[in-house]
């Protein structure tokens, strides 16, 4: 092999470890179907159903539909955050003009923007299976990950980053 072809292989290398990132591993992501982890879904979005950002409410707005909080580094559902789903799906269930939800998930600032990216999407996606599993109609529910782009807290501490690290709810109404 010459030089020229050493060098850009080398070249290829680099910019492939500095494109993925090697300090962590992403997230393993959540199969809806089954419950189960699911490799093939990385970095997938589910917004898909039209909600735009033009003809969008914030759901937590309302005071009776609140965001979820997650731990470090999961995506896991606390039992304050099942609590506060069984709530959140009282509300979308009873509540009809509101026909499409949107689980917006959050994450702290710690992290490359990549991994929190696919860290805010399984943390949508996790919500967004218990919803189904609550009865919430899954053609009406889609999913984003904003990772850290969207701060509650800007400030650089525990409390700030516990309230970025969440999922919030926004509709569409009819």
């Amino acid at each position: 092999m010459n030089t020229a072809a050493k060098h850009a292989l080398l070249a290829i290398c680099i910019v492939t470890l500095a494109a993925t990132g090697c300090t962590r591993n992403h997230p393993r992501p959540l199969d809806l179907q089954t419950g189960e982890i699911d490799s093939n879904d990385v970095g997938r979005s589910s917004d898909s159903s039209g909600v735009g950002t033009d003809d969008v409410i914030p759901a937590n707005a309302s005071a009776n539909v609140k965001s979820v909080y997650f731990d470090y580094d999961s995506y896991a559902l606390r039992p304050d955050a099942l609590t506060t789903l069984k709530g959140n799906a009282t509300v979308f269930s009873h509540d009809a003009h509101w026909n499409a939800i949107r689980v917006e998930g959050h994450c702290d600032e710690r992290g490359t923007q990549e991994y929190n990216l696919a860290l805010g999407e399984q943390r949508a996606l996790a919500v967004r299976h218990h919803l189904i599993n609550l009865g919430i109609d899954s053609s009406h529910i889609t999913t984003i990950s904003y990772g850290e782009e969207r701060p509650a807290d800007s400030s650089q501490t525990e409390n700030a980053y516990a309230l970025n690290r969440r999922c919030e709810f926004a509709v569409n109404a009819n």
